[in-house]
């Protein structure tokens, strides 16, 4: 059957029954193919504006180079159309340095430090890590959509994947492109280009296996070549903690800081604190939150003097910190203003002030930092008001596009009765501490985890609780930050404090005009001590139940010698009390607890915390597949059946076991035929295939006079020849003969086989 479609008067479309198609159809699959390329960068760019914002511009922006380069494809030059490309890119990229705060003025006198960022970008360095992620994105959409869709109107395959892939090659650089999207995007480039050979050439369906062997063969290099450079090697942990240990999730790397279920702890040193002031550590500082995990924004840059100066009224606190391991952070307490010692000389700082070894501070090595550490009083950040600088405001209100509204309901039904943006700090603060409860048990949700620990889970650790109030402060329109590091550590001689890694902890930053970043503390330090005791004595740390705590109020009044506002951290307005007492001086308030296993004894280890369960549970049987094996292992097979077919693998396969095995035998005459065919196929092996109008006898005789010793000239062949003459021109042959020519063929297939034929002579 054959269809016929002219369009303008020429054929676009032929299907007929040998399987050959027009065209028009390879054209579309090369369309869509190109298509699917574009929508694979755009998908990864669509993650950044998830956590930054601006999925709908991003989108649109898509959709109208697409619309642009469809009107445009008949009326302008490909050189035209590059050029105008070029001009989008160009335009998006001042834009974006102009909302970066950089200016094309900048640009022009620091091309050094631009050119570095780039390669940083391009070397490991996530966009989301980017100042200005949602406009980068933005900037960066417009050019290859445009040019990609353009080119391959114009039947420019080949070149219409090159902007393509190199943007989805830059993404693979910088770590935002995954396996599966990495993957769909070669897969849809690859495509792109043979659909478009076999469009320009007139090629047929019968020839789209070549285009599945050749994506199966890049699955398979890409699987044995490793390519995409994984950036500097960063430690697990920050101080040796360990993987499946507190440490190792929340500092597990310098621009990230990771949220997992239960974990470990170990109670080995990592340093100790002179220092006329205990405090808190502090060794991160995050403000990008993706719903499962934290980032830092921005580069961090080589210390020069200095570090900028807190606003408001502070006093300075020196310390002197001793590493009693490796080292890859610098704790210090909030806000460093300077370090002496080896490590200053390399010494970077972070966007957000935070310091940062370039290099790693060995066991034993010594360093001196002053602290500019505030004392506001209540009444002060009462008073703080709501005028924010614009560089805050920026930075440390982001939350995903995904936050429901059910979130934003909630927090404000907590934050009903707070009339400045300190009542509201504390009253979030004060909620959390009386309404969760401690426990390092637990299972990390799916989805986002602020919005699961206000709304469903009744219990979490450090992580859980300053990410929620964070973002909870976030949705009020209050500039919030995740901190990280350690709580003041045990006193073990004046002014002299061991910190272990029992001490890991996470809290709240919250900025106060004309006052800076003040700590805040959502976690119950009263069910934190309490675990800890247990985990310290080896005992299972159970949550305390009964431990209640109202109004951000602690329930015990023993724990004594906790560091009050008058040490820089906030007073809640809620009581008369310090109830942002949240140090101890004997560095046992604020440690968290190992609730992650029963009855498990601290890790000896002092690198790795085990991270295993004790449980009885019986080991599960079920076989979960990850999607990205599933879509290799998929594209692999249709790979494979492709080859196979292409090679003609399963006719030759279908020949030599025919050649071996005669197969079921039934009627006389046509089991001799099949013996000769048999023959037949041996014969061309081993010489040359039988010639068109040849007759048997004359092909065999042909072969006979070749003059050798093979199996053309062994009297079994010439049987066998006799018995198919008989079935075919005679009377027909008997069983018997049947049988006989049968075995006498397998006899000369035998004598084929190395193995065999040298066991027979």
């Amino acid at each position: 059957m054959s269809t016929d479609a002219g369009i303008h008067g020429r054929t676009t479309v032929q299907l007929v029954g040998d399987g050959t198609a027009g065209p028009r159809t390879f054209r579309l699959l090369a369309l869509g193919s190109v298509l699917v390329l574009s929508a694979s960068y755009v998908s990864v760019l669509q993650e950044v504006t998830r956590v930054v914002g601006g999925t709908e511009s991003l989108f649109a922006l898509a959709g109208a180079m697409i619309v642009l380069a469809t009107v445009l494809a008949r009326t302008i030059r490909p050189w035209t159309a590059a050029a105008l490309a070029l001009a989008a890119g160009s335009i998006g990229f001042v834009y974006y340095l102009e909302v970066a705060g950089v200016g094309v003025d900048a640009l022009v006198s620091a091309t050094d430090g631009v050119v570095g960022d780039t390669l940083t970008l391009a070397t490991g360095m996530p966009v989301l890590q980017m100042v200005e992620a949602g406009t980068w994105t933005l900037a960066f959409v417009p050019a290859p959509v445009f040019l990609s869709w353009y080119l391959a109107l114009r039947g420019r395959y080949a070149l219409s994947v090159v902007p393509g892939g190199l943007a989805l090659c830059f993404l693979v650089l910088t770590g935002d492109a995954g396996t599966i999207v990495t993957l769909l995007g070669t897969l849809s480039a690859i495509a792109a280009v043979g659909f478009g050979e076999l469009a320009r050439r007139g090629g047929s369906v019968a020839q789209v296996d070549l285009i599945a062997v050749l994506l199966a063969l890049v699955i398979v290099l890409s699987l044995s070549v490793t390519f995409v450079p994984s950036g500097p090697a960063t430690p697990t942990t920050a101080a040796s903690g360990g993987e499946g240990t507190l440490e190792g999730t929340i500092d597990a790397e310098p621009e990230r800081s990771g949220i997992a279920g239960a974990v470990d702890l170990s109670p080995e040193p990592r340093f100790t604190v002179e220092s006329e002031q205990p405090s808190y550590w502090r060794t991160g500082v995050y403000d990008r939150y993706t719903g499962d995990e934290w980032l830092r924004s921005g580069q961090e840059t080589a210390l020069e003097g200095d570090l900028e100066t807190p606003p408001g009224e502070f006093e300075t606190v020196e310390q002197e910190v001793r590493a009693e391991r490796t080292l890859h952070v610098i704790p210090a307490a909030t806000q460093p203003l300077s370090i002496d010692g080896p490590i200053a000389d390399d010494a970077t700082v972070s966007a957000h002030g935070q310091l940062y070894p370039d290099s790693i501070l060995a066991a034993d090595e010594t360093y001196t930092v002053e602290s500019a550490v505030a004392d506001p009083e209540p009444e002060e950040l009462q008073h703080a008001g709501e005028i924010y600088p614009e560089e805050i405001t920026e930075h440390y209100l982001q939350r995903p596009e995904s936050t429901s509204s059910a979130f934003d309901e909630r927090t404000a039904e907590i934050t009903a009765d707070a009339e400045t943006p300190y009542e509201t700090a504390a009253a979030i603060e004060a909620y959390l501490r009386s309404s969760k409860e401690y426990s390092l048990e637990v299972d990390r949700p799916d989805g986002d985890v602020a919005e699961a620990f206000l709304l469903e889970m009744d219990e979490g650790y450090c992580v859980y609780f300053a990410t929620t109030m964070t973002q909870m402060l976030r949705a009020e329109d209050v500039p919030a930050r995740y901190a990280t590091g350690y709580t003041a550590g045990e006193e073990v001689d004046e002014n002299t404090y061991t910190v272990r890694g029992l001490d890991a902890h996470a809290w709240v930053e919250v900025y106060f005009p004309g006052h800076g970043w003040v700590p805040f503390e959502p976690t119950p330090p009263a069910d934190r001590e309490t675990a800890h005791e247990a985990y310290a004595d080896g005992t299972p740390a159970e949550t305390p139940h009964d431990a209640e705590v109202d109004d951000g109020q602690q329930p015990d009044e023993d724990v004594g010698d906790e560091l009050n506002a008058t040490d820089g951290y906030a007073e809640s307005p809620t009581d008369g009390n310090d109830s942002e007492e949240f140090l101890s001086g004997n560095g046992e308030y604020g440690e968290e607890a190992n609730h992650g296993t029963d009855a498990e004894e601290p890790s000896e280890d002092p690198e790795v915390g085990t991270g295993e369960s004790s449980t009885d549970e019986e080991p599960s049987l079920e076989l979960s597949i990850p999607r990205e094996t599933a879509a290799i292992g998929a594209v692999l097979l249709v790979g494979l059946a492709a080859g196979v077919r292409r090679t003609g693998a399963v006719a030759r396969t279908r020949r030599l076991t025919g050649l071996y095995w005669h197969g079921r035998r039934g009627d006389p005459d046509a089991d001799a035929k099949r013996a000769f065919r048999r023959l037949e196929g041996l014969l061309a092996r081993e010489y040359r295939p039988r010639r068109p109008n040849e007759s048997a006898r004359r092909y065999l005789q042909a072969l006979e006079r070749a003059g050798d010793d093979g199996p053309a000239c062994d009297p079994r062949t010439e049987a066998v020849l006799d018995c198919y003459e008989r079935a075919v021109y005679g009377g027909g042959v008997t069983r018997d003969e049947a049988d006989d020519a049968i075995e006498r063929v397998n006899g000369l297939v035998r004598g084929q086989l190395p193995i065999l034929g040298q066991r027979r002579s």
